[in-house]
């Protein structure tokens, strides 16, 4: 079942380069990690325009990503068809690492069906492939929460140099994410809790000092990079989402873009609350349930889709805590073990909601959760397959063929999302015609630059301060366009709205001279709603229409 894991997984790391770009498995911000990592590989430094130092990176996969580039020379699609294939064969150890923590507490039958529909599982398909860390970070995941459930829990005497393997570990998991040091913290409580039932007294707080001194050394060079070098602890990306993700309500029926400045609202945040929940319907066991009920709702009732699948919601809620309640009772060991895990997941998505924000990347930063899920699954699975045992040949033919079902469509459902040919990310067109149509020496600005700044060989200035603190600096401070200016960007291209929101509010006659003085209508080019203009005034307003001289290559 691995080995069949591997084989769809690495088939969809090869798959053609501009069908990885433009069908959603990369996403922009990949090429943010591909383009920093390929400025290290060349001696450069962690950059992503060449000009400014970031921390807006996770490190390990950034590192992780170096060698690749240093190995396939000029190459530009190489390095990341490798990246993809690394990530790939991180996704089926996770699969083997679900498999092991359930299988010494659930029956074998249970552990591999609970594998199985992750390995295979659409959300595992195409977070696998998005080019970024989330491969890795949750292997890492993984593996702590392996280690720390074999070989620290369950014993009572342990050997210090365990508690410095598990702080390595958990170092090398936040460097992975950052947002996984609260796993840390959730397994320091778990453990603590442990503890005071044993009644332990002596050497625990000793033990716990070496994971965390271990822990810190392991972050130590990357908190010293981000302070000494780019002058702040937290990640240029994760405070740039934030403001973005107020910036950009409106876009997402969230409220006003005001917030950005003012700071979020009740309301918003209990919007982002419920995003979040409902993101839980691709839970790879759910999902196949949540996607048919959505397809016969729009079927029969069009509009009731969100009543019923929020009516299933509430049902499986309910089952699920009753169902947990009666196990903690009658297998308290195997249930209570994994209680930490959803302390975990209740605090990232808290704090998603109500800190970091990000409601456009939120399938990529709960995919911890939903491989906790498939551990809570397992055991509700070895539950049910007890239960059929008991019960009359019919009722257990019943069930076998209504698992047919399921599996089938999972099976289509994982097939479509790896190989049916889908566009939905078109940066990739936007390079190439900044590519075709500007000048080698010119600098490029734009807001969704991760791909356009990869592909282009333009210097490009990142717009939206994910990768750049000083554009980050005059986003807060209402100051793009003098820094647009300041940083001599010779032409801006985006998304009208987005223009039009941090480059504006623009007066009618302005509006005017950039409709009619743009070089770019994205409309002609698979990109509908972006223009591209070349700048003429310290307002960013465009005037020039004609192509540059000398064109590049289609990348």
């Amino acid at each position: 079942m691995l080995a069949a894991a591997a084989a769809v997984h690495l088939a969809v790391a090869v798959l053609d380069f501009p069908t990885l770009a433009r069908n959603g498995f990369l996403y922009d911000d990949s090429f943010y990690a591909f383009q920093i990592a390929r400025h290290i590989a060349a001696g450069h430094g962690p950059t992503f325009d060449g000009i400014h130092l970031t921390n807006g990176f996770q490190p390990l996969y950034v590192g992780m990503l170096v060698p690749l580039f240093v190995v396939a020379g000029g190459n530009e699609t190489l390095p990341i068809h490798l990246a993809l294939a690394l990530s790939a064969l991180l996704s089926v150890g996770s699969a083997y690492l679900l498999y092991r923590l359930l299988a010494g507490r659930v029956g074998e039958t249970a552990a591999t069906i609970a594998t199985a529909v992750w390995a295979f599982a659409p959300i595992v398909v195409r977070q696998s492939a998005n080019g970024l860390e989330t491969s890795l970070a949750l292997f890492a995941f993984a593996c702590s929460v392996t280690y720390y459930l074999e070989k620290i829990r369950p014993i009572a005497a342990l050997p210090r140099r365990r508690f410095v393997a598990l702080g390595a570990l958990l170092g090398a998991t936040i460097l992975a994410r950052v947002d996984l040091g609260l796993l840390a913290l959730a397994m320091c409580l778990d453990y603590l809790l442990v503890l005071r039932r044993r009644g332990a007294t002596a050497g625990w707080a000793r033990d716990l000092a070496a994971a965390a001194a271990t822990g810190a050394a392991v972050c130590a060079p990357w908190v010293l990079f981000s302070i000494l070098k780019v002058g702040t602890l937290v990640p240029e990306s994760g405070r740039a989402t934030r403001f973005l993700a107020l910036a950009y309500a409106p876009f997402f029926g969230l409220g006003d873009s005001s917030m950005a400045t003012t700071g979020p609202s009740w309301s918003f945040m209990a919007a982002l609350l419920v995003r979040s929940v409902e993101s839980l319907r691709v839970v790879p066991l759910l999902h196949p349930l949540f996607r048919g009920s959505s397809k016969l709702g729009e079927r029969m009732v069009p509009g009731s889709v969100d009543v019923l699948t929020g009516a299933i919601a509430i049902v499986l809620a309910a089952a699920f805590v009753v169902w947990w309640w009666r196990r903690r009772r009658t297998a308290p060991h195997t249930t209570r073990e994994f209680d930490f895990l959803i302390v975990f997941s209740v605090v990232l998505i808290v704090t998603y909601s109500s800190v970091v924000y990000g409601v456009f990347f939120f399938l990529r930063y709960y995919y911890p959760i939903y491989f906790v899920a498939m551990l809570f699954a397992g055991l509700a699975i070895d539950d049910a397959i007890a239960y059929l045992r008991s019960r009359p040949a019919r009722v257990r033919r019943a069930a076998l063929a209504a698992c047919g079902v399921y599996a089938a469509a999972l099976m289509f459902m994982g097939y479509t999302s790896a190989f049916r040919s889908t566009p939905v990310y078109r940066f990739y067109d936007a390079a190439c015609w900044i590519r075709t149509h500007t000048d080698a020496s010119e600098t490029i600005g734009a807001f969704q630059s991760g791909a356009i700044g990869y592909l282009s060989h333009r210097t490009v200035i990142a717009l939206d301060g994910k990768v750049n603190g000083e554009a980050y600096a005059a986003l807060r401070g209402h100051r793009l366009n003098d820094y647009v200016a300041k940083a001599g960007v010779d032409f801006v291209i985006d998304n009208l709205p987005v223009l039009d929101l941090f480059l504006g509010p623009w007066s009618d006659a302005e509006r005017q001279r950039i409709e009619s003085g743009r070089a770019f209508s994205g409309r002609e080019y698979g990109l509908p709603g972006w223009i591209g203009y070349r700048v003429s005034s310290p307002h960013g307003v465009g005037a020039s229409t004609a192509p540059a001289s000398r064109p590049g290559q289609d990348p």
